[in-house]
């Protein structure tokens, strides 16, 4: 694939991938699988490291909206470039699993460091155990998508070399891992959901528990308030109706003092008259040690309301201002004369005990709040009280408190534009339960700790299901694969020794029981198979050896009267001169068949490992000479030019006179037209080398190397030349120079022709060939 097929592929993988992405897969609250992930790690070998980076941080750009922040981002671009680098060597999971071993420690650094303390270390560590999920899963379908026939078919030119090739056992535990995995999987998400509701129930259950008991107990508080007050009332207008005047200061303060005294739910009592002003109170004093005497509440809702009703009541929240500071409750009685309104006996109502007494009966990690029909907090045990009651008008926990039930739960986020997870971290769980006054609620708060309670302990459950799909594939792996691969391996280790030179070699031995049917098959097809091959192998080896045979006994009976006829010949050539010319060309053809007989015979003692070296001390220069002048003779119409060193070595000097004359004899019959033929000899540092240079036909297209074959002559210089021959000389030639150590090789001339190099170590010693 060209470097802008890749680049467009990765642009069209990471812009998909980043269309998925933009829909997770919510599992439980705070636990998303991208999509995009199943689309960008199978591309990742196909893409190569850059590719894979570019398309996995298009297709993670998506969680810098989803997240609020750019770690993920920046690890699945990292991913992908590791990912697309190992699977050159590594199959997938493999390479995914070796890249998570520094993913992971790198993504809690970051979500550490990044989002802040609020950010618990579990709570990262379980984003990136997620996280890790959600790429060796797809990478786990990928490598067992990529072992199938269908995708390796079709992408195999794209493939990289390692992914090419596995063993029957890799397979296997692939297929394995992943059927146990998946299911397993499914069983942890859903056991994960079944917890999540379980908790969010219990949740409920605590927090409506928590909420009734505390209603129950602000309104007997509130209950007993307003008796109070409404008792003092009677007290007083007893001893009004008993005198016939308002009691006197002087009487109301030492009641008041003994009434607050005695009352663990008073801060302060009072007495006004019908104008709103005070007539006593005590304590006395109030803030700033100012006296409270004659003070004026006709301006309060509760003055109003009670004067309305003349009838015992309980206010609503305000802010203190005399006796008092913060949120400030009373309860108010009416002090009525022969149905005339004539004032009102107050009791402010202990908050701070109120809200110890509900601090008490919360859990760990609870927080309540009084909130009155306006909204307003009169306790908070989550929060110190201010000099101003606080409202919950117009805040979120405000809205998701007007929309419950009065009695019922729900949840709602203190931080909406946080990153998710530290939106999911502020997420707080709302119970509620109404007072039997209108409008009064208790409000529960709990914080949903979902990556704590909820989260973490799916993650935990999915890597419980992880380690227990690993722990059991593992064993069942190994037996699986010892049961369908071993009866494999045993035909492969067969095919292995059948190739390395056995014959007698059979898959099933004698102590073999069935197994499978179609290994079954395989193993007794290769036994037939090899019975078979044994048996040609036979035949062709009788047949070998009836040809080395014939060789050997007609090279012997050809040279027999060949070197009878020879020396008749030498014989006739004094006598008769006027057939010299024709005894010269008889010598010459017998010379001919003697060294066709000799080939011949060379030929089959190869074949056979007969043939020997008998090495001698020789000057090379010499034999050169001699065996190129002498084929030379015969070739007047080739100008033979000789540039010979003098090199003394270690050689067998008939073997060498072979080849010597070989390559003379090619360079003429291959230069039918004539020309120089080049003979050069020389030392270069421990070896010995000769050239034989022509200017003939040349090598043709197919080169020179199989030339070197036996009984091989190249086709293109036969039909050119028309030479006549057995085509063995180079052959044997090639032979005699290995056995001698060294190298021989043809090559093509610039402007023509061939050259023979022929490079023979110069041993000091003889050795045995």
């Amino acid at each position: 694939m060209s470097g802008r097929a890749r680049l467009a592929w990765a642009l069209g993988v990471g812009l998909l991938g980043h269309v998925l992405n933009r829909f997770p897969v919510e599992l439980i609250p705070g636990f998303d699988i991208l999509l995009g992930f199943f689309l960008v790690i199978p591309a990742a070998p196909l893409l190569g490291p850059w590719g894979a980076g570019l398309a996995a941080g298009i297709a993670a750009s998506a969680t810098l909206q989803l997240w609020g922040h750019p770690w993920a981002m920046v690890g699945a671009m990292m991913e992908g470039v590791v990912l697309g680098a190992l699977t050159r060597r590594y199959w997938p999971l493999q390479a995914d699993c070796l890249y998570w071993l520094g993913g992971i420690p790198y993504l809690v650094i970051s979500y550490r460091l990044g989002l802040g303390p609020e950010v618990p270390s579990s709570s990262a560590f379980a984003i990136a155990l997620k996280q890790a999920l959600n790429s060796l899963v797809p990478a786990l379908l990928t490598q067992v998508a990529l072992m199938t026939p269908v995708a390796r078919a079709r992408l195999w030119p794209l493939l990289p070399p390692a992914m090419r090739t596995f063993t029957l056992s890799s397979a296997v535990s692939s297929a394995l891992l992943l059927a146990l995995t998946l299911p397993l999987l499914l069983v942890g998400t859903l056991e994960g959901r079944a917890r999540y509701a379980a908790e969010r129930r219990r949740m409920d259950d605590r927090g409506l528990f928590t909420a009734h008991l505390l209603a129950e107990t602000v309104d007997a508080e509130l209950s007993t308030a307003q008796s109070q007050a409404a008792l003092l009332a009677s007290v007083v207008m007893n001893r009004w109706e008993r005198e016939g005047e308002r009691p006197p200061p002087a009487w109301l303060e030492p009641l008041l003092r003994e009434w607050v005294y005695h009352s663990a739910f008073a801060l302060n009592g009072g007495v006004g008259d019908s104008a709103g002003s005070l007539v006593a109170i005590w304590p006395p004093l109030g803030v700033a040690s100012q006296p409270l005497a004659a003070s004026n509440f006709a301006d309060r809702a509760y003055f109003q309301d009670v004067r309305r009703t003349r009838a015992p009541l309980v206010s609503g929240v305000f802010a203190g201002r005399a006796a008092v500071t913060g949120p400030v409750m009373v309860a108010v009685a009416p002090l009525l004369r022969q149905q005339r309104f004539e004032g009102f006996t107050l009791l402010a109502i202990n908050l701070p005990r109120m809200r110890a007494v509900a601090q008490e009966r919360l859990a760990p990690g609870q927080r309540a709040l009084l909130v009155d029909p306006s909204g307003t907090v009169a306790f908070d045990t989550g929060a110190a009280a201010g000099l101003e009651p606080e409202s919950l008008g117009g805040t979120s926990l405000g809205e998701v408190v007007a929309k419950l039930p009065a009695t019922g739960t729900g949840t709602y986020v203190t931080e909406p534009q946080a990153p998710k997870l530290r939106r999911t971290l502020s997420a707080r769980h709302l119970a509620t339960a109404s007072l039997l006054r209108p409008g009064w609620r208790i409000v529960v708060e709990h914080p949903m700790r979902f990556m704590d309670f909820s989260v973490v302990g799916t993650y935990r459950a999915l890597l419980a299901t992880l380690a227990l799909a690993l722990v059991l594939a593992i064993p069942i792996t190994r037996l699986l694969t010892r049961m369908v691969s071993r009866p494999v391996e045993a035909v492969a280790e067969a095919a292995g020794r059948m190739a390395a030179g056995e014959r007698d070699v059979r898959v099933f031995g004698p102590r073999h029981r069935p197994g499978t049917e179609e290994v079954e098959k395989l193993g007794l097809a290769f036994d037939e198979m090899t019975a078979r091959l044994q048996r040609h192998l036979e035949e062709v080896e009788r047949a070998s050896q009836a040809k080395v045979a014939f060789f050997s006994i007609a090279s012997h009976e050809l040279k027999t009267p060949l070197a009878t006829l020879k020396l008749r010949l030498q014989r006739l050539r004094p006598e008769k001169t006027v057939r010299q010319q024709d005894l010269v060309l008889m010598d010459r053809q017998v010379d001919r068949l003697a060294r066709l007989v000799n080939q011949l015979l060379d030929v089959s003692e190869l074949s056979s490992g007969r043939l020997s070296l008998a090495r001698m001390p020789l000057e090379l220069s010499t034999l050169v000479r001699r065996v190129a002048e002498r084929r030379a003779a015969s070739a007047p119409q080739h100008a033979l030019k000789l540039s010979l060193e003098p090199v003394d070595g270690w050689w067998d000097e008939p073997r060498l006179e072979q080849v010597v004359y070989n390559l003379v004899d090619n360079a003429i019959r291959y230069s039918p037209e004539g020309g120089p033929v080049e003979v050069v000899l020389r030392r270069e540092g421990g070896d010995a080398v000769l050239e034989v240079k022509d200017r003939g036909v040349g090598l043709g297209p197919g080169g020179g190397e199989a030339l070197f074959s036996r009984a091989l002559r190249g086709g293109t210089l036969s039909a050119i030349s028309r030479v006549e021959g057995l085509g063995v000389g180079l052959y044997l030639s090639r032979e005699i120079v290995t056995r001698h150590g060294g190298t021989i090789h043809l090559a093509a001339r610039e402007g023509g022709g061939t050259c023979a190099i022929v490079r023979l170590p110069r041993s000091e010693a003889p050795q045995e060939a």
